[in-house]
């Protein structure tokens, strides 16, 4: 008996501690820290839970909820694109209910066409949406509604946006992949540039001047100076290809160094822009990607007659021998003939498969590095501003100014008459804007008229030098020189 009621005194003074350790999980935390390898609190209520475990496993179980199931692990995404942070970030209308659209899984990068090889407009922020204009022909892209793009849509990767609503879009031409400008590369200290996206080098510092071709990503170029607005920077290319020797590359796509000093560069002036009259159903057609230059043959030899905006569709009526360049029908307020050429890097063409090869027209005239005196008949140099053989520095700004006398019978009418560059010593362009000028002004017998144009000294020492000519229609009046030396 005395053994029964020990027993029971045990258990109970047990089950006592075990009550007392609970409580004590519930008292406030003694003043006194704790050891910082343990949790006495946790500890002592792991104690008690133990002990009436041990005490209720004979009884049946209450009816209890199911224990609540762990949240599924989200698998990682795959690994999208991840367009450099400081490419600027596209702004694009949001397409009404039931339009196509494209939501962005993540960042994703919108091209000018279907391929990571293209030149990158913008970035598309993961969440936001843009309105489905096209397919690529392949499936693999979509192109997206981008208003501020030349031709006012983007590309892109079918991989990293979810569309709806798209089963009836059309399927777009495959634009061609412009070509890759060979650029000067900076000594370690030189003001230099890094393209952080495929970036357009423009012939002037805005998006109205057409391109010579596409710096890379990670392409590193010496900087020769900077827009008077500072948001693009001239950069030396080599002047075996672009015979200006530099073009214009928008600062908001590269990433600068030591560009603290670099000179400022006036702007050229633009070229004049039309479109060619619209092509009649059926014919071979030509459609500009960007602004293109519309030049009197075959070659960035030849003179500019006018740029074709993007988007303009001309009649094509021929292709050059080496099938890189198309002949297309334009205004003869542009071309005594009608016709000028384009490169086939910045169209792209419809029903061209059985157009005729043109022969190409006599190519400019090549200048002598000290050009001959002004003057023929009809026309006469009064003055000129600077002087043959003046040194300019590398890289300067400069205007050249002629005063030309009408000393034919004829006047100059305005409307007949234009100044046209010929060529370049060693092909290295002196001048800035437009190849072809209109006269201002009706210029009669006896007359004078001032033509002045910017120039800018190369970025190498040499005599330089450059033709123009006055002209009536395709008839040459009368030529007209500078030649400098950059020292």
């Amino acid at each position: 008996m005395k053994s029964t009621i020990s027993k029971k005194i045990s258990t109970l003074g047990m089950l006592g501690l075990v009550l007392a350790l609970a409580l004590s999980a519930c008292a406030p935390a003694p003043t006194a820290t704790p050891a910082p390898t343990q949790d006495v609190a946790l500890i002592q209520t792991q104690a008690a839970q133990t002990v009436v475990a041990d005490l209720t496993q004979a009884a049946p179980p209450p009816t209890q909820a199911p224990p609540p199931t762990a949240a599924p692990t989200e698998a990682a995404p795959p690994p999208g694109p991840t367009p450099d942070p400081n490419i600027p970030v596209a702004v694009v209308p949001t397409p009404a209910p039931g339009e196509p659209a494209a939501i962005a899984n993540y960042n994703t990068t919108i091209y000018s066409g279907p391929g990571t090889n293209y030149v990158v407009f913008s970035t598309l922020l993961g969440g936001k949406t843009a309105k489905v204009v096209g397919k690529s022909e392949d499936g693999l892209w979509w192109a997206v509604s981008v208003p501020v793009a030349p031709t006012g849509s983007g590309w892109v990767d079918a991989a990293w946006v979810t569309v709806s609503n798209a089963d009836s879009v059309p399927m777009l031409p495959t634009p061609p992949v412009p070509p890759t400008v060979e650029l000067v590369p900076p000594g370690p200290d030189d003001p230099q540039a890094t393209a952080i996206a495929n970036v357009y080098v423009r012939a002037g510092p805005a998006t109205n001047f057409p391109a010579y071709g596409i710096a890379p990503f990670g392409a590193n170029a010496l900087v020769l100076g900077k827009s008077e607005d500072g948001q693009w920077w001239v950069v030396r290319l080599n002047p075996e290809n672009i015979s200006a020797g530099y073009g214009w590359v928008s600062a908001a796509y590269t990433s600068a160094q030591n560009v603290e000093g670099v000179q400022t560069i006036q702007a050229p002036q633009a070229s004049t822009s039309a479109p060619p009259p619209p092509p009649p159903a059926g014919v071979p057609t030509a459609t500009t990607v960007d602004f293109v230059n519309v030049r009197s043959g075959p070659g960035t030899n030849y003179p500019v007659l006018v740029v074709a905006p993007p988007g303009a569709s001309g009649e094509v009526s021929g292709k050059s021998a080496d099938g890189g360049w198309w002949q297309v029908k334009i205004s003869t307020q542009y071309s005594a003939n009608g016709f000028g050429w384009v490169s086939a890097d910045w169209v792209y063409t419809q029903d061209t498969a059985n157009v005729p090869v043109v022969e190409a027209p006599p190519a400019p005239p090549p200048v002598e590095a000290t050009p001959p005196p002004s003057g023929a008949a009809g026309c006469a140099l009064v003055s000129q501003n600077p002087a043959d053989g003046t040194v300019f520095g590398i890289g300067a700004p400069f205007a050249t100014t002629w005063v030309l006398q009408n000393i034919g019978t004829t006047k100059w009418d305005q409307n007949e008459f234009d100044i046209v560059f010929v060529g370049a010593v060693n092909n290295v362009w002196l001048h800035t804007g437009p190849d072809v000028y209109d006269l201002t002004t009706t210029v009669e017998p006896g007359g004078t008229y001032n033509f002045t144009v910017p120039m800018l000294a190369p970025f190498s020492p040499g005599v330089f030098g450059e033709m123009w000519q006055v002209y009536y229609g395709s008839q040459p009046i009368c030529p007209f020189y500078v030649y400098i030396e950059v020292k």
